[in-house]
């Protein structure tokens, strides 16, 4: 209760209520803005002091990293992709900000540069660009990252919500509810003893999955020099742990390796055309007369022109790319409504797009094995940036296959197979008879620039065994990932693998 209001009543029957509320103010909240400043304050001390950190130019961690991605299971049951621990080399210089990341210091696979764009080597095989999608996410990166997440939080462009109490591994711990620079709002865990941070949680905008709930936990903090830094950083979303990353050593504003943060000559055009880009890139190839294949950056699909609709295969990575690709139809065949959108597999990448889809009326054909996981993606809550389903509010449609399903109308016919293979419990590929086209996504590719002919997995075997029992005769297959393929390059690298 405020003192103004007390002044005004006047009574002695409030008296011991307000001298409750001002104990309160006093011994627990000061208010709670003031009382969540200090304790942030304190945290900052505990790591060095507020000035220390902020004198952070760059960092330079080595370690093992370990990963799980989230929605790249084999079986829709389970969610998780678990890869083993590896080195892992990462550089971030605050300054521009960029970072480079691999194996090594000089194994790079992987650079983001805020104003140059940035490039990854693909699984040693290619090197891309990177996608519009990505700067954003690696400026929110920095901006969390530990070494600076209080410079910040403390900073004018942050605003302490509140703060309370909570109990951590049988350690109090002080809660600060911070809105961000980003525009998230983080719960700040602050152990009452060390005062160093344990935990971020925060809810953040992640596709496909909507308002995304995560946490990034922080241990063994050891000294720096003059900072202390945690060398442990686990990431959870979901509630499932999706990253580890183990520190064995750390340290601050060394020489950095001007080469390491280059980009390949023949990338950097597009590397800087694609770094803040608006609209993603889709270019359109007629395969045959109203069917086209749809080329992005690191993802395809394909778009079939029926007499009174259209057919897409595949919809991938986020909305922006959805978004091109419907232009791109528009463009390519006109005004007809988009009436099936089928999916290869249940892989977060591959339905990152099938939302905008979904918002165009477009039933979404998927194998049965994944209608729990699609429709969940279908219907998660999307608050903090609601997309086109999201703002038309409109029911989504599935259709379900089990084994095997035909679309015609008697001037066009596709068909789609399901088949069992390693890659994913709940897989369809999509053929056209007449122009001996077949689609797919990751049983075979080979990426643009590519030299030589790529490692064989057996969801490849599977593939080439199952179109062949089928009796279907195809000339190109149009893949999801990478360049067009002739049917012969499948067969000759199943050929000459060993």
């Amino acid at each position: 209760m405020r003192y103004s209001k007390w002044k005004s009543q006047r009574t002695v029957f409030l008296f011991p209520i307000l001298l409750i509320s001002l104990l309160q103010l006093n011994c627990g909240s000061q208010p709670a803005t003031g009382r969540g400043q200090q304790v942030l304050e304190e945290s900052a001390e505990a790591m060095g002091g507020l000035q220390a950190l902020g004198a952070i130019e760059n960092i330079t961690r080595q370690g093992t990293r370990q990963t799980s991605s989230l929605g790249h299971g084999r079986d829709t049951s389970e969610r998780l992709n678990v890869t083993p621990a590896r080195p892992f080399t990462q550089i971030i210089d605050f300054t521009v900000p960029r970072e480079a990341n691999g194996s090594s210091s000089t194994q790079i696979g992987q650079m983001e540069d805020w104003v140059k764009g940035g490039y990854q080597n693909v699984a040693g095989r290619a090197l891309r660009a990177l996608e519009p999608k990505h700067m954003k996410a690696y400026r929110k990166e920095w901006d969390r990252d530990i070494a600076k997440f209080l410079v910040h939080a403390l900073g004018e462009e942050s605003r302490i919500a509140g703060i309370t109490e909570s109990t951590v591994a049988g350690q109090l711990h002080q809660v600060v509810s911070v809105s961000y620079i980003d525009g998230v709002l983080y719960q700040v865990y602050v152990d009452d003893s060390s005062h160093l941070i344990s935990k971020l949680e925060f809810i953040e905008d992640r596709n496909p999955y909507g308002d995304l709930a995560k946490e990034r936990i922080f241990s063994d903090y050891r000294e720096v020099g003059n900072i202390k830094l945690p060398f442990s950083e686990t990431t959870k979303e979901m509630d499932l742990v999706t990253q580890v990353r183990e520190w064995s050593q750390i340290s601050l504003n060394g020489e950095l390796q001007e080469e390491l943060f280059e980009i390949p000559a023949e990338l950097q055009e597009r590397a800087q055309s694609l770094a803040h880009a608006e609209t993603y890139p889709v270019i359109a190839t007629e395969l045959a007369k109203g069917v086209y294949f749809g080329e992005g950056i690191g993802m395809n699909n394909m778009w079939v022109e029926f007499e009174d609709f259209v057919l897409v295969a595949e919809g991938p990575n986020n909305e922006m790319q959805s978004l091109a690709v419907i232009h791109q139809i528009r463009e390519t065949i006109g005004d007809k409504p988009i009436r099936y959108l089928v999916t290869t597999h249940h892989h977060e990448d591959h339905t990152g797009g099938i939302r905008t889809y979904a918002a165009e009326g477009a039933i979404i054909i998927t194998q049965a094995n994944n209608e729990a996981l699609i429709r969940e993606q279908l219907t998660l809550p999307h608050t903090l940036n609601p997309d086109r389903l999201a703002q038309s509010q409109s029911e989504p449609q599935i259709e379900l296959v089990t084994d095997r399903k035909t679309i015609s109308d008697g001037t066009r016919t596709v068909e789609i197979l399901h088949f069992p293979n390693p890659h994913s419990n709940g897989y369809l590929t999509i053929y056209l008879p007449r122009e001996r086209l077949i689609f797919e996504s990751d049983m075979f590719t080979i990426l643009q620039g590519e030299m030589g002919l790529p490692p064989v997995r057996p969801e490849a075997q599977d593939f080439h065994d199952a179109v062949t029992q089928a009796g279907w005769r195809v000339d190109r297959i149009v893949p999801g990932h990478g360049r067009l393929l002739q049917w012969k390059e499948l067969v000759d690298a199943i050929q000459a693998s060993p």
